[in-house]
C-alpha cells in the first residue's frame, strides 16, 4: 500500500496522491535541469530532483508488493540493489549516500503490556527503509506505524510544519519513531524493579524464575542495543553532514543525536543493573546453600558420634557391660543420647541449626 503526500511550499498546501497521480508529479527534463541549477547546498541535496520547484514529496509505502517497488523504482529513478536491499529486512540502522540520494535504516519500536506468563517486556522492532532525496522522502515499513500516523495527522492540520523541506521531515520521522523507545524503556524499569523486589522477598527468593525473567529482560535490552548504538552513529552522520553543508537544521540532528545517546545509556545502565541483580540472586542462593550444607553437616556429626559409640561397644566381646552389670545397655544409650544432644545445643548455639 503506498500513500503519498504532495506538499506546495509556496502555496503551504499538502495534497494527498493516488498512484496515477504520483507518477504524474514527476518534473519534466527541462524543469529538473532548471531546479537544479537552481538548489543550494543541503543537508539532503545529494542529486537530482524529481519533484518540480516548490515541491517536494512524502511516499510512505506499507508492506509493499511487487507492483508498488515498480512504481518507486520508475517515479525515483532507484538503483537495483537498492530494491534488493529494501526488499530484505533484518539489516542494520545505517547510512549510504547514492548519489542522487541517502539510503537509511532505522527501527520503530512496538510496545506491547509485559507478559507476567514470559516473564518479560513484549515488543517488536520494525525495520523502517528510507530514501531521501532533494525533494522527496520515501518510507518503507511491513506494518501500519502509529508514529508515521500521528506524524501525518498533524501535518495535515499544519501543512506550514513542512515548510523547511525533506530534512526537517527526516527529523520529524526519526524524532516521532525515537520518542516511543521510552515509553517502553520505562516498561523494562518496572520489570527490573520488580525482579529487584522479588530477590529478598520471602515467597520468591527461592523461585528460579527469577533468573528466567532476567536473562530474558537481558535478551530484550540487547535488541534494544544492537539498533540504538548504530542509530547513535547514523545521527552523527547527519549531524556532521549538516554542520559541513551549513547547519541548517543542525540543532534538529543534534535534538536526534541526543535521544539516541539517551537510549543507549539507559540500555547500558539497565543491563548493568540486571548483570547486579542476577549476582545478588546468585549470592543469596549460595548463602542458602551454605545454610542447609551447615545443617547437614551438623545432623551428620550428631548421628556419627552414636554410631561412632555403637562400633566400639559392639567390637568389645570380652568385658561387654551386660555381662557385668545389669543396667550397662541403658548407660551407653544415655551415653549416646548425651552426645547428641550436647552437639546439639552447640551447633544451635553456633546457629547452624
Amino acid at each position: 500500500m503506498l500513500r503519498a503526500h504532495l506538499y506546495h511550499i509556496n502555496r503551504n498546501e499538502l495534497k494527498p496522491l493516488n498512484r496515477d497521480e504520483l507518477l504524474q508529479t514527476a518534473p519534466s527534463p527541462e524543469e529538473t535541469s532548471r531546479k537544479n541549477e537552481a538548489d543550494d547546498a543541503s543537508t539532503l541535496r545529494a542529486g537530482n530532483t524529481r519533484c518540480r520547484e516548490g515541491e517536494f514529496i512524502w511516499v510512505d509505502a506499507v508492506d509493499p508488493d511487487e507492483d508498488d517497488y515498480k512504481i518507486l523504482a520508475e517515479r525515483f529513478n532507484l538503483h537495483p540493489m537498492v530494491l534488493d536491499d529494501l526488499r530484505e529486512h533484518q539489516a542494520r540502522p545505517k547510512l549510504h549516500d547514492y548519489g542522487d540520494y541517502f539510503y537509511l535504516v532505522f527501527y520503530a519500536i512496538e510496545f506491547a503490556q509485559a507478559q507476567e506468563l514470559k516473564g518479560r517486556a513484549d515488543f517488536e522492532l520494525s525495520e523502517i527503509d528510507c530514501l531521501i532525496g532533494p525533494d522527496y522522502v520515501v518510507t518503507i515499513h511491513d506494518t501500519v506505524l502509529k508514529p508515521f500516523e500521528d506524524l501525518r495527522s498533524r501535518w495535515e492540520k499544519h501543512p506550514q510544519m513542512m515548510k523547511t523541506g525533506p530534512a526537517y521531515l527526516l527529523y520529524e520521522l526519526m524524532d516521532e519513531v525515537l520518542d516511543d523507545y521510552f515509553p517502553a524503556l520505562e516498561k523494562l524499569d518496572e520489570r527490573i524493579d520488580h525482579i529487584e523486589n522479588g530477590l529478598f522477598d520471602g515467597e520468591r527468593n527461592g523461585d528460579q524464575r527469577i533468573t528466567a525473567e532476567i536473562f530474558a529482560l537481558k535478551r530484550d535490552l540487547l535488541q534494544i542495543r544492537h539498533v540504538a548504538g548504530p542509530t547513535r552513529d547514523v545521527a552523527n552522520i547527519l549531524l556532521r553532514r549538516d554542520a559541513e553543508t551549513g547547519g541548517k537544521h543542525f540543532a534538529y540532528f543534534q535534538d536526534l543525536y541526543d535521544h539516541a545517546v539517551r537510549i543507549v545509556d539507559m540500555t547500558d545502565t539497565f543491563r548493568d543493573v540486571l548483570s547486579g541483580a542476577l549476582d545478588a540472586f546468585l549470592a543469596v542462593e549460595g548463602n542458602k546453600m551454605n545454610a542447609v550444607m551447615k545443617t547437614l553437616t551438623s545432623a551428620s556429626i550428631m548421628l556419627l558420634v552414636p554410631n561412632l559409640i555403637a562400633a566400639i561397644y559392639g567390637m568389645n566381646f570380652e568385658n561387654m557391660p551386660e555381662l557385668k552389670t545389669r543396667n550397662g545397655y541403658f548407660v551407653v544409650l544415655g551415653l549416646m543420647a548425651l552426645a547428641v544432644l550436647s552437639l546439639g545445643a552447640m551447633f544451635r548455639r553456633k546457629g547452624w541449626l
